[in-house]
């Protein structure tokens, strides 16, 4: 079926909310207003869901994604754009930063596989400061390095303190690539609260969290420090990978408690 018979079905039907186009190459060379079509769709359906798999040539996909974004009032609450070979360039950059700093209706935006460096990140990460609706957006298998997870991570986790992790956005972030996704609440904070307890446990240094707490307080922090443990280990269990869970409670607590008897003593 060729793109404009698939477009005529589309038009046609104005009750649809999902579309889902895979696989239907447009390029430069055969676009005749199917991207226009295409946005038309969204505009006048109030599409709620497009997925559109693998489906523009180089350069095309950039336009298709500055054309989307800037439909004034989008009601998409779910955007797939994967392997659509996006190179954001500075215009679309900042499109995209503009449209996200707005709080629009998104819910879950899908960039992977394209071709988003760490300049890109950095611009995303500036605009996520100021949305509060964005659930979901993956990253995955662009030109991301550390630096731009970094760039991500240091806006959505606040690892000031521990209160300041748990009260930050219910975001999460992994790895070189991103993956930040919506959890439930109690299970996300207990997995961001036990990543950075996990992390500071290879310098020996979360006695800085506890170094000022009464020593009768010490049964509640263990029952706590087994708490978020659960709940990274329900986390990760969802989503098939345990590999960055698998620091016990019982070192972690038995650090704190190290360097609290060294305090004491030292005072003392």
């Amino acid at each position: 079926m060729s793109i404009d018979a698939v477009l005529d079905i589309v038009d046609s039907n104005k009750h649809l909310r999902k579309l889902e186009f895979w696989r239907n190459l447009i390029s430069n060379q055969i676009d005749t207003g199917h991207i226009e079509r295409l946005c038309s769709a969204v505009h006048n359906h109030a599409l709620v869901e497009l997925d559109l798999y693998e489906s523009f040539a180089p350069g095309v996909g950039d336009r298709m994604l500055a054309s989307l974004l800037t439909i004034d009032g989008l009601k998409l609450e779910k955007l797939s754009l994967v392997a659509n070979y996006i190179y954001i360039t500075s215009a679309v950059s900042t499109v995209l930063a503009d449209f996200l700093a707005s709080n629009p209706r998104l819910k879950e935006l899908d960039l992977d596989k394209n071709h988003l460096n760490d300049i890109d990140a950095a611009s995303i990460a500036t605009a996520l400061r100021s949305n509060t609706t964005l659930r979901t957006l993956r990253l995955d298998e662009n030109n991301i390095t550390h630096i731009g997870a970094e760039s991500l991570r240091l806006v959505l986790d606040d690892d000031n303190s521990l209160n300041a992790a748990g009260s930050s956005r219910v975001w999460t972030t992994t790895g070189v690539g991103v993956d930040i996704n919506w959890k439930e609440v109690q299970i996300n904070r207990g997995w961001k609260i036990y990543s950075i307890l996990s992390f500071q446990n290879q310098t020996l240094t979360n006695v800085n969290y506890f170094d000022n707490i009464d020593v009768k307080s010490l049964p509640h922090m263990i029952v706590a420090v087994q708490k978020y443990h659960d709940a990274a280990r329900s986390y990760f269990n969802h989503n098939y990978d345990i590999s960055t869970c698998t620091l016990e409670p019982l070192s972690i607590v038995y650090e704190i408690m190290r360097k609290w008897d060294e305090i004491v003593i030292h005072q003392s």
